[in-house]
């Protein structure tokens, strides 16, 4: 297995190591960002970094693509795009900062300022006073105390041994089931590397659908569909309840409360904890959700210790309301605000949307802003649109749809937005957070002015023909209907007529095989209205939903008093097609 120590040297002289002016804990990702920030605002300073482990600023982020295969080594996680490699030599030549790898913070004591440390690999205590103190403890993975959870082949994807260790025992050719446990964006990711290494792959979930942080049902359902389609295993409804070996210390099988799932390999993808005991020993209050809580300047109860990244709570953009929400790119932003204010600054961190964004097996997930039921009990009163739509022209090469849901309230403004799909989803993610961010009204989306060219999008881009749905439900120029209130209705037997409105061919290639739908393509429907009752409700559906819009404002026209179209179209049915 490859492996790259950055510890320098076997000892360290402890008489040089007892006073800093900056001390950071935690050497991954806030923490180095603070500490660069604070070298090239203040070159004068003392500064020193200390980590427990022996690798340091390295993208955790890049973990499930060491296992997959996208990342080729375990060391290009720790090298600079020039090549090179961000170890305590490279910190101390090329950014003037002390790194002490292997070195454990064991207590602080706030009066003399003052941290307690040890060497792991001594055993040996010593101390270090600082000016000013940074935490950057990060997380660590939730690893249930179930029976048989230390059988060897049971990993997290944490930290770099951890995906080197999965990479190495799937090179072994020994792994041809895995079962992953949680269906959060780290289990996602890890569902994505191991497919694509020909693992037999079963996902066990507690909730109803995947991702159930981040979407909304009708898309968690969607998300459901394609991993099937992919040959993924969703036992949802279904917790772990322990482990069992092969006789020889590996496991062997992982027993549920439904049901026995063979597996050589298990991924633990339940999600992470803030890293908070030295924070809590050193009497640092923590905040509702059990993270560091820290003022917008970053700083702690005591305002000599600042703090960031995944230790850390945040206040959430649009409730005000502090929020757990661990991300790579909210640690490096939060390294930046820190070097700044240990430095004389005065920089300040507004907050979060909640954005994320996760591909598994070619299908983007992505939401920012509020969910459906979020933003309701935030006190908005919600108008919510679910649109599909293609990520660039029909007729470019390479289009594919996607299906969002957006979330604004009624009196026109957006509050959040869901994607899933095959098709470009970060553009749009990205210019929804910024809208959102900026408090931009519907009507000000609708008329951004965005890139386009035929490569790249629509020229009425995804984005907008979704805010476009929504500016019409608020109009009352649009009434909708979900996949999921189709299916409750058909499973209640009630009387209503599906009327697909997509060509004769694309019916025969794909339909709803059920005995309410009736095909009459748009450019017939006027000619033949008198086919179609009267005197009870009608659902329009196309592939996309544009069609059958109009053929609801066409029947609508012409006097049918109970109308609504299929939200999403086929695109977007999250069930079984026939």
């Amino acid at each position: 297995m490859e492996n790259h120590s950055t510890r320098q040297g076997d000892n360290i002289n402890f008489k040089n190591f007892y006073t800093t002016d900056i001390l950071v804990i935690g050497g991954v990702a806030a923490g180095p960002k603070a500490a660069a920030r604070a070298r090239r605002l203040a070159p004068e300073r003392e500064i020193t970094i200390v980590d427990k482990c022996d690798e340091v600023s390295y993208a955790g982020c890049g973990l499930p693509f060491l296992v997959s295969g996208d990342v080729s080594r375990r060391l290009d996680l720790m090298t600079t795009y020039s090549g090179e490699i961000r170890d305590p030599a490279y910190f101390e030549k090329v950014k003037g900062i002390r790194v002490l790898t292997r070195v454990e913070a064991r207590s602080i004591n706030r009066k003399p300022k003052e941290v307690q440390l040890v060497d792991i690999q001594s055993g040996r205590s010593f101390s270090m006073r600082y000016r000013q103190l940074v935490l950057a403890t990060g997380s660590r993975p939730v690893f249930p105390d179930l029976e048989g959870v230390k059988l060897e082949n049971i990993y997290c994807l944490h930290r770099p041994g951890d995906a080197a260790a999965i990479r190495e025992a799937i090179a072994s050719g020994e792994i041809k089931r895995a079962v992953v446990v949680g269906a959060g964006p780290v289990g996602l990711e890890a569902v994505d590397a191991l497919v694509r290494n020909g693992i037999k792959t079963t996902v066990v979930e507690i909730l109803p659908a995947p991702a159930p942080k981040l979407l909304d049902p009708e898309l968690g359902g969607l998300l459901r569909k394609h991993l099937e389609e992919q040959g993924v295993a969703l036992e949802m409804e279904d917790r772990v309840m322990r482990f069992e070996g092969n006789g020889q210390g590996r496991v062997h099988r992982v027993i549920t409360g439904k049901k026995t799932l063979e597996a050589d390999l298990v991924v633990m993808g339940l999600g992470v904890r803030p890293e908070v005991d030295i924070a809590v020993r050193a009497g640092l209050a923590l905040g509702p959700t059990g993270a560091i809580r820290v003022n917008d300047r970053l700083q702690t109860s005591d305002p000599d210790i600042y703090a960031g990244g995944d230790c850390v709570e945040v206040n959430h953009l649009l409730t005000g309301k502090p929020v757990y929400a661990p991300l790579g790119s909210t640690a490096n932003k939060h390294g930046r605000v820190i070097g700044d204010n240990i430095t004389g600054r005065d920089s300040r961190f507004p907050g979060v949307l909640g954005t994320y964004i996760v591909r598994t097996l070619e299908t983007t997930i992505a939401r920012t802003g509020l969910t459906e039921q979020e933003a309701m009990e935030a006190g908005h009163s919600v108008v919510t649109a679910l649109v599909a739509a293609l990520d660039r022209p029909h007729y470019m090469p390479g289009n594919r749809p996607l299906v969002m849901k957006l979330v604004a309230s009624r009196e026109g403004r957006l509050l959040g937005i869901q994607i899933v799909g095959r098709g470009e989803v970060a553009k749009r993610m990205d210019v929804a957070a910024a809208a959102i961010s900026t408090g931009a009204t519907l009507e000000r989306v609708s008329n951004m002015d965005l890139a386009y060219a035929p490569p790249f999008a629509t020229d009425m881009d995804a984005l907008i023909q979704g805010v476009n749905v929504l500016r019409n439900k608020i109009d009352e120029t649009a009434s909708t209907v979900a996949a999921p209130e189709i299916r409750s209705w058909l499973d209640e037997g009630k009387d209503f007529t599906i009327l697909d409105v997509r060509t004769e061919q694309e019916y025969d290639t794909l339909w709803l095989d059920f005995d309410n739908v009736v095909n009459i393509p748009l450019d017939q429907l006027r000619n033949r209205l008198n086919e179609l009752p009267r005197d009870r409700e009608i659902v329009t559906l196309c592939a996309l939903g544009p069609r059958s819009y109009e053929g609801a404002r066409l029947l609508q026209h012409h006097g049918f008093g109970r109308v609504k179209f299929l939200e999403g179209g086929m695109v977007a049915w999250p069930y079984e097609l026939w």
